[in-house]
C-alpha cells in the first residue's frame, strides 16, 4: 500500500481558520497541501506548504484542479474548511442565497471528499469543518441566517453517511465546530446584523487558538468515534 507520507491536505487554506491550520499542520511535521481559489500574502509565505489555486469548492471542476495536483499521492487527513455566510432573516430570503450556502457549504464538501477517495486509504482521516448553527438539536443560538444554518445541517447529515460508508475502509470522519471565530466572514455577518465595529470581535476566539483547539480533536479521531460532530470551543459532542 502506497504511504500517505505524513500528508495534510486543507481545502479553503488562504486565511483564517484554514490558513492557521495549515500553519500549525505545518509546525507540526506535515507535509501540507493548502488549496484555495486563491492564495494570500499569509499563505504563500508560509514554508514548506504547497499551494494549489483554482480550487472552487463549488465547481465540479475545482475538485478535479485538487485531484491532478495530488497525483495519486496518499492522503493521511483530509480537512475540509472552505465556508460561506451571508446574513438573512425570515422574510428577506430568495433561491439563489439559499442556494449558494448549499452549493459551497454542503454540496462542495461532500463532493471533493468523494474526488479525492482513492487518496485516501485505512488510517486516513476526513473532517469537515462544520458548525453548531447546524444543530437542530442545539437551540441556543437563535434565528435568521437560515442558509448557513439549513446548509451546515445538510453536511452533517453527509458527513455522517459518508462516516458510516467508510467505516469498513478504515477511514474516520468527523464534523467539527470550531467555535465563534474572529474572521472575516464572522465580522462582515455582525456589520449585517448592525453590530458596532468595535463589538465585532467580542468574544471570538483567535483563529489560531481556534486551528490548535480542531487540531487536538483531529487528533482523538478514530474508528472508534467515526461520525462524530464535536465542538471545539469546549470539547463536547454536539446534538445533531
Amino acid at each position: 500500500m502506497a504511504s500517505s507520507d505524513n500528508l495534510a491536505v486543507v481545502v479553503g487554506a488562504n486565511r483564517g481558520i484554514g490558513l492557521e491550520i495549515s500553519r500549525e499542520l505545518q509546525q507540526r511535521g506535515y507535509q501540507v497541501i493548502a488549496a484555495c481559489r486563491k492564495t494570500s500574502s499569509e499563505l504563500s509565505a508560509l514554508p514548506s506548504v504547497s499551494v494549489v489555486e483554482g480550487v472552487d469548492i463549488a465547481s465540479q471542476n475545482g475538485c478535479q484542479t485538487l485531484v491532478s495536483a495530488l497525483e495519486g499521492r496518499k492522503v493521511a487527513l483530509l480537512l475540509v474548511v472552505a465556508g460561506y455566510q451571508h446574513y438573512e432573516k425570515f422574510g428577506d430570503l430568495n433561491a439563489d442565497g439559499l442556494r449558494i450556502h448549499f452549493e459551497i457549504n454542503a454540496i462542495g464538501p461532500i463532493l471533493m471528499a468523494q474526488a479525492l477517495r482513492h487518496n485516501l486509504e485505512s488510517g486516513s482521516k476526513v473532517v469537515f469543518l462544520a458548525s453548531k448553527m447546524g444543530s437542530i438539536g442545539d437551540g441556543r443560538t437563535g434565528g435568521s441566517l437560515y442558509g448557513y444554518r439549513m446548509s451546515k445541517a445538510a453536511l452533517n447529515c453527509g458527513g455522517a453517511t459518508m462516516a458510516r460508508d467508510l467505516k469498513g475502509d478504515g477511514i474516520a470522519v468527523a464534523l467539527i465546530h470550531p467555535g465563534a471565530v474572529d474572521t472575516d466572514m464572522c465580522r462582515s455577518v455582525r456589520a449585517a446584523m448592525g453590530v458596532p465595529e468595535k463589538d465585532r470581535s467580542k468574544g471570538l476566539l483567535k483563529a489560531d487558538d481556534s486551528a490548535r483547539r480542531v487540531l487536538k480533536l483531529v487528533d482523538t479521531l478514530d474508528m472508534t468515534n467515526t461520525g462524530t460532530f464535536w465542538a471545539a470551543d469546549t470539547g463536547e459532542v454536539l446534538a445533531w
